[in-house]
């Protein structure tokens, strides 16, 4: 799992406030071939979101999702304990096709 890098981000979030379940899960694990909105997770994604359901920080971890990706092109594979179609649409409920300006976002 990557995180921003980006001086905002670093200033305005300390970080979870525990350890991450997919700490030492190898990444590929939650980035899954997609299942399409309208259908129930597939075998692979439901793997990752088993790994979510246990995890301390699996709120934070969505929330720097959602604050992260400026389209719902960006919003990929499984976070939060969501997979990426129900990410995009809860992406699309809150923020539009385009997520509101963010300092920082440009650079």
């Amino acid at each position: 799992m990557t995180l921003s890098t980006t001086a905002a981000a670093l200033v305005a979030d300390r970080g979870p406030a525990g350890i991450p379940a997919c700490k030492s899960v190898d990444p590929d694990v939650f980035f899954p071939y997609p299942s399409e909105p309208g259908n129930g997770p597939t075998a692979a994604e439901r793997v990752a979101l088993g790994i979510c359901a246990g995890c301390p920080v699996r709120e934070w971890c969505l929330a720097r999702d959602l604050e992260e990706c400026p389209t719902t092109y960006q919003v990929v594979g499984v976070r939060g304990g969501m997979r990426q179609a129900d990410r995009r649409a809860l992406h699309v409920q809150r923020y539009g096709v385009r997520a509101p300006y963010r300092a920082g976002a440009d650079r």
